[in-house]
């Protein structure tokens, strides 16, 4: 007699899940801002940023998301209000205190201290379709006066100095500041071109590959020091801290809720779980507590990635393991299997897919390992003897070298476009 395989709940429940939003059978609404005051006659909000600012393509602004809890009309009336609302921001009034950058042209708009978890006021007007504000001009206002107001402060002004000590590195610097934090305004734009055109862009979004670094290092240091009990604690301190740093971007949320489940059954002495039930699970966990995340690129590819990696990753072994040897062959398979469940999103969202990916990403991910504990390391340096900026920049540059030339080598390589 055969057995027959059971499916799991878990996994069943997420494909159904995922099925009824990607076929458009349930949508889910976009939240949007709920005031007594038309969007129309709507010039001044005040609120709270609840995501990290990033630059538009344009290079002219900042795309965040705004909590506003007060809004302004022309008339001069006002009103309280709730929901969240997607903001524009003038670049020169976000940059303002970020290095290399003119001070003197925020004197028209401003100048904010902006990141997670800032109140700001902006002026400025809505979209036609009124979920999107464009402002002109803005100022801070105070932080909240609790714990969670003094932990967003502290964070937003520690991701400012960690800017300023990487400027000091150049180009080197620029793509670090981007692994490890998530900022891209000084990534070299041909190199980050370049590592499109590789489909290497996973590389530089940040998600489990950076994350398990960090919790890797802690297991080791904690694992030394302290036995087992002590390599759980640091390993949850250094999830927390840098999912906290970096700030929650939709693939960096799916590997922060995937770590957690993977803690939570050490902890309970579960020591092989099954990846697809984890990721099952994660999948409805984050649906439920961040359904804003699901129509995200980097939601869909982070999710796709590693159910390629998990169902077909098997599949591409059984052929590279006669073919190749046994260091790069497991590689090989997890990243074919990877490129290979994502084509779909990448042709829809980018119209281009990238098969060179699948050999650059084996090659360039230990590069990039490699770049970061030494960054991380020079980083500690420098922070102790300011004096060793200089030689630790030179350093960077050599490895931010070899890490360009091997992704614009791939580059060149043409891909599939549409």
């Amino acid at each position: 007699m055969v057995e027959k395989r059971k499916v799991n709940p878990l996994i069943t429940a997420a494909v159904i899940c995922a099925l009824l939003i990607y076929t458009g059978v349930f949508n889910i609404r976009k939240s949007r801002l709920i005031c007594i005051l038309p969007a129309d006659q709507i010039c001044t909000l005040q609120g709270r940023i609840i995501s990290n600012p990033v630059k538009i393509s344009t290079g002219k602004s900042y795309k965040a998301k705004l909590c506003p809890h007060k809004a302004f009309s022309l008339n001069g009336y006002s009103s309280g209000c709730k929901g969240s609302v997607t903001v524009f921001l003038p670049a020169e009034m976000t940059e303002a205190y970020f290095p290399g950058k003119l001070y003197s042209a925020c004197e028209k708009t401003g100048a904010v201290l902006c990141g997670t978890g800032m109140n700001l006021e902006v002026n400025g007007r809505f979209s036609a379709e009124g979920d999107v504000f464009f402002a002109n001009s803005g100022k801070s206002a105070e932080p909240e006066r609790n714990l969670y107001g003094r932990i967003c402060l502290v964070r937003v002004l520690c991701r400012l100095q960690f800017r300023r000590l990487m400027y000091a590195w150049g180009e080197a610097g620029g793509l670090l500041l981007a692994v490890l934090s998530g900022i891209r305004e000084y990534t070299d734009s041909d190199t980050a071109e370049a590592f499109k055109n590789a489909g290497l862009s996973h590389i530089l979004a940040l998600s489990g590959m950076h994350l398990s670094l960090f919790s890797g290092l802690a297991v080791t240091l904690g694992k030394r020091t302290g036995g087992k009990k002590t390599a759980y604690v640091m390993q949850t301190m250094a999830i927390i801290l840098f999912t906290w740093f970096a700030g929650f971007s939709p693939s960096l949320r799916r590997a922060f809720i995937c770590s957690m489940i993977m803690l939570a059954a050490a902890i309970c002495n579960i020591k092989s779980p099954d990846m697809k039930k984890v990721l099952a699970l994660s999948f409805l966990i984050h649906s439920a507590i961040a359904p804003e995340d699901l129509y995200e690129a980097a939601f869909m590819l982070s999710y796709g990635a590693l159910a390629g990696i998990l169902l077909l990753g098997e599949i591409f072994s059984i052929i590279t393991v006669r073919v190749l040897p046994p260091v790069i062959a497991g590689p090989i398979a997890a990243s074919a299997g990877a490129q290979n469940f994502t084509v779909p999103v990448s042709i829809k969202l980018f119209k281009r897919f990238a098969p060179v990916g699948i050999i650059a990403s084996v090659i360039v991910s230990p590069l990039i390992t490699v770049f970061i504990y030494c960054g991380l390391a020079l980083i500690i340096l420098c922070l102790c003897f300011p004096i060793c900026v200089h030689a630790a920049a030179f350093f960077m540059k050599i490895l931010y070298t070899l890490i360009k030339e091997t992704v614009t080598f791939f580059a060149v390589i043409p891909g599939f476009e549409l």
